[in-house]
């Protein structure tokens, strides 16, 4: 009979996992004797890219003149090529939160 009670009790404690989108969710029981530690929000942290410009054209001046007969110094911008390298993926992160009162 006590074997019987362990048993139960381990089945109790013992977390189910299960998958959720390719996530580990543990659910467990809490129980009145527990006590809380702290409180957490998952804040969800976009991707950081290094971005890099390269210059594919760059800026050219010259002189347009007006039919009054006034020369214009002109100038087109330079075109660059932004260039974007992955450093770190999006990601979810515990963020500390002041925990609701009972």
């Amino acid at each position: 009979m006590k074997w019987l009670m362990a048993t139960i009790g381990v089945v109790m404690v013992t977390p189910s996992i299960s998958m959720a989108n390719g996530t580990q969710e543990v659910a467990v029981q809490a129980r009145d004797t527990d006590r809380r530690i702290a409180c957490y929000r998952e804040v969800q942290v976009p991707a950081q890219y290094h971005v890099e410009e390269v210059l594919v054209t760059p800026a050219v001046q010259y002189y347009f003149r007006r039919t009054t007969g006034v020369l214009e110094l002109r100038e087109t911008p330079p075109v660059y090529e932004e260039r974007r390298t992955l450093v770190q993926e999006a990601r979810i992160v515990m963020q500390e939160v002041a925990c609701p009162s009972q």
